[in-house]
């Protein structure tokens, strides 16, 4: 189905929103953001409830509602990004909530096979925003982190 205009947003996936402010990880991706063209950006999560960590998410996460309704915030984000940044972390909740999640990953992937996003990530991994500094240190030692950042930014394929 085509557009009429081509996307031209920015638009970061996370797994859920936090419970604080969430300062340092909205600048890091608007840090990304801008190494890639963008002068702002947009967060969505994956999962609509703030926790302290993915692992509370293994308590609450079980009603699968709560996963779907997510979706269409993402839908609409798609819908008007030319680049997604995938950074919802790479550790996987357990139980059954790991296969609400897997189900989420699934649509997901669906949903941006058929849009006309780039896909990114920091160097192949889904690696949350709060991850970044100590990967790109090791990664690339004594260069400053935004120059760091920059090269580890890839483009994944779509499909």
């Amino acid at each position: 189905m085509g557009r009429s205009t081509a996307p031209t947003g920015f638009t970061a996936i996370l797994f859920n929103p936090p419970l604080s402010t969430g300062s340092r990880t909205i600048a890091r991706v608007t840090l990304a953001a801008k190494l890639l063209g963008h002068e702002e950006a947009t967060i969505v999560n994956l999962f609509p409830l703030a926790t302290k960590s993915v692992l509370e998410v293994n308590a609450i996460g079980k009603d699968f509602d709560l996963w779907l309704s997510a979706r269409a915030e993402i839908s609409e984000r798609l819908a008007v990004s030319r680049d997604i940044l995938l950074a919802y972390g790479c550790q996987e909740p357990v139980g059954e909530v790991r296969a609400h999640f897997r189900a989420q990953i699934a649509w997901l992937r669906q949903e941006i096979c058929i849009s006309d996003s780039k896909v990114w990530s920091v160097s192949e991994e889904t690696r949350h925003p709060s991850r970044w500094q100590r990967h790109t240190a090791r990664e690339y030692p004594g260069l400053p982190f935004n120059a760091a950042l920059e090269l580890s930014l890839r483009q994944l394929p779509s499909a």
